[in-house]
C-alpha cells in the first residue's frame, strides 16, 4: 500500500515539474524583459543594476525593474514606460521602478521608489485603475489615478502636487490617509505625516526649473572657430536666414512616381525616363 502511493506521488511530481520550470521560465523572462526606454536625457544621467557599475545613461537605453535612476546637478531624464505613462526626473534626484506588470487584459500595476529631488509622474493606462500606481516615499506612499503628479524631496520638506486627473493620496507612516482631487493642491509632509495644502507659487517656480533642461554648449564655439565653419557646413558661411535656392528643372516635368519622392525634400520634379530626380542644385 505504501508503495503504491509513494509511485503515485513520484508520478504527480514528474508531471508537476514541467510547469513548475515553465513558471519559473517565465517568471525569469519578465524580469529581464525591459519595462520602458530613456526617451529624453541631459548630460549627466546614471542607472544602477543590483551591485552592478553605474552607468551613463543614453536615449533609448532600455530600462529593467530594479533598476536605479541617478541624476546629477545637471542630468535629466524622461523614463517612457510600457503603458505610456512616464517619469521625468530632474536634477539630484533619485528614482527605482521596484516593479512594473503590465496585461492589458489582466492584473496590471507599477510600483516605484523615489528617493529625493524632484520628479514628475505622468500617467498611462495602469494609473486608470484605483490602486494600479504606487510610489513609495520617505514620507509615506503615494497613489496616483488617471493623472500627473509633482514630486519634490530636497530633504527638508517633501510636497507632492496635484495636477491633472482623478486624485492623489497619500498614506503617511503614521497611517493616515489624504487624498486631493483639485489641480492646484498638495500634500506637504514632514515626520511621516502629511497635511493638505494649497500648491505653493515657489514649489511651482523650483520645480519648473528643476526639470527643465538646460541644453546649449558649456563651451561656446570661439571667433576663430567660427571662421572655419564653412569648411564643414557645406562651404556655406554662418548665415542664418538665407534663402532656400529654387530648384532647377531639366526637361518634361511631372509628378515624380510615388517610389521615387523623398518627402523631406521642399521641392523636386521627376526629370526624364531615366527615373532621376532633379533636387536643389541640378
Amino acid at each position: 500500500m505504501r508503495r503504491r502511493c509513494s509511485l503515485r506521488l513520484s508520478r504527480a511530481a514528474i508531471l508537476l515539474l514541467p510547469a513548475l520550470l515553465v513558471a519559473g521560465s517565465a517568471a525569469g523572462a519578465r524580469a529581464e524583459n525591459g519595462v520602458g526606454v530613456a526617451s529624453a536625457v541631459d548630460q549627466s544621467a546614471r542607472s544602477q543594476r543590483g551591485a552592478g557599475p553605474l552607468k551613463t545613461v543614453r536615449i533609448g537605453k532600455t530600462l529593467f525593474q530594479n533598476e536605479r535612476i541617478r541624476t546629477g546637478g545637471k542630468g535629466l531624464v524622461q523614463i517612457l514606460l510600457a503603458d505610456g505613462s512616464n517619469f521625468l526626473i530632474g536634477r539630484n534626484s533619485d528614482l527605482v521602478i521596484d516593479e512594473f506588470v503590465y496585461q492589458p487584459a489582466g492584473n496590471s500595476r507599477m510600483i516605484a521608489t523615489f528617493g529625493k529631488g524632484v520628479a514628475r509622474y505622468v500617467g498611462g493606462k495602469l494609473s486608470k485603475r484605483r490602486g494600479g500606481v504606487t510610489i513609495r516615499t520617505r514620507q509615506g506612499t503615494i497613489g496616483v489615478r488617471g493623472g500627473m503628479a509633482n514630486l519634490l524631496d530636497d530633504g527638508d520638506r517633501s510636497i507632492y502636487s496635484f495636477l491633472f486627473g482623478k486624485d492623489l493620496t497619500f498614506v503617511g507612516r503614521d497611517g493616515r490617509k489624504l487624498r486631493v482631487y483639485r489641480p492646484g493642491f498638495a500634500i506637504e509632509a514632514s515626520g511621516g505625516a502629511g497635511r493638505v495644502i494649497r500648491t505653493p507659487p515657489s514649489m511651482i517656480r523650483e520645480v519648473a526649473q528643476l526639470l527643465t533642461g538646460r541644453g546649449g554648449s558649456g563651451r561656446p564655439p570661439s571667433e576663430a572657430a567660427l571662421q572655419h565653419f564653412s569648411s564643414v557646413n557645406s562651404a556655406m558661411p554662418p548665415q542664418p536666414g538665407q534663402p532656400i535656392p529654387a530648384p532647377v528643372i531639366l526637361s518634361n516635368p511631372r509628378r515624380a512616381p510615388d517610389g521615387y519622392v523623398d518627402y523631406n525634400r521642399a521641392s523636386q520634379a521627376y526629370a526624364g525616363p531615366r527615373k532621376v530626380l532633379c533636387t536643389y542644385g541640378c
